[in-house]
């Protein structure tokens, strides 16, 4: 059986998509890293130990000499946006083992329309409104204010890289395919996991401003949306053909 590291982009239908890995694999051969810098502090005997890890990390996290298949999911940047805000609304800040920092985030959704989260002068909350795909398949530093299209060009390179990468708008395919290629059990129905109360309507002005703020990620996203198909190269035709452009 292949092994995985999934690095998972908040809110891009992760926990849906890394179900069907978990479901093929024992529960004690599983990592699940809550600490981005823990992959960076195991050896490689240890994490050779396990058949998927996953967690919130980007690729400057990756130790070069881990030999799992990695793969990522992204989804479109304002409706990853918008998924992300009525998530943390609908969080107890003072339940759970979130970090302060977290609970601050939370805090601030209950408070703070989205507009104004997503514009935030607080960098730990504006971050999740704010390329923050690029930002993980770049791998720029956690704190690094402002990315510019080298960031993007260094995560379209890295994208390109992995071995697979679904898309949220085209989930079921993106599972179909991955689950034929690495000889994984494709359930029949796939159950959206994980998913939040959509906030009602968002304004116009709204939506144009994430668009202004994520330009980097569209960018990316349209990429990734591009060079799809050729992930399907060598697999048989009916897969193949489901996977082409209109």
């Amino acid at each position: 059986m292949n092994r995985f590291l999934y690095l998972h982009i908040p809110k891009t239908g992760g926990v849906t998509f890394r179900s069907i890995i978990e479901n093929a694999t024992q529960a004690n051969r599983i990592l699940h890293l809550k600490d981005p810098n823990e992959l960076l502090k195991r050896s490689e005997e240890e994490l050779r130990r396990y058949d998927f890890i996953h967690g919130h990390l980007g690729v400057n996290k990756i130790p070069g000499t881990l030999n799992h298949k990695k793969i990522t999911t992204l989804r479109s940047p304002v409706e990853r946006c918008i998924s992300t805000y009525a998530f943390w609304r609908g969080q107890n800040p003072d339940q759970l083992d979130w970090s302060s920092e977290s609970a601050s985030k939370i805090r601030a959704a209950k408070e703070l329309e989205l507009l104004d989260l997503a514009c935030s002068t607080d960098f730990a909350i504006n971050k999740s409104f704010n390329n923050l795909q690029t930002r993980l398949l770049s791998g720029a530093p956690k704190r690094e204010p402002i990315l510019d299209r080298s960031h993007l060009q260094r995560a379209i390179e890295n994208l390109g890289k992995m071995d697979f990468y679904a898309i949220n708008s085209r989930l079921e395919e993106s599972i179909d395919i991955f689950c034929f290629k690495f000889g994984l059990f494709r359930p029949q129905t796939i159950q959206r996991l994980n998913t939040s109360v959509h906030p009602g309507n968002i304004s116009t002005e709204t939506i144009e401003r994430l668009q202004t703020l994520n330009a980097l990620d569209m960018e990316l996203l349209e990429w990734a949306e591009d060079n799809f198909p050729s992930q399907v190269i060598n697999l048989p035709s009916p897969i193949a053909e489901t996977s082409q452009p209109a």
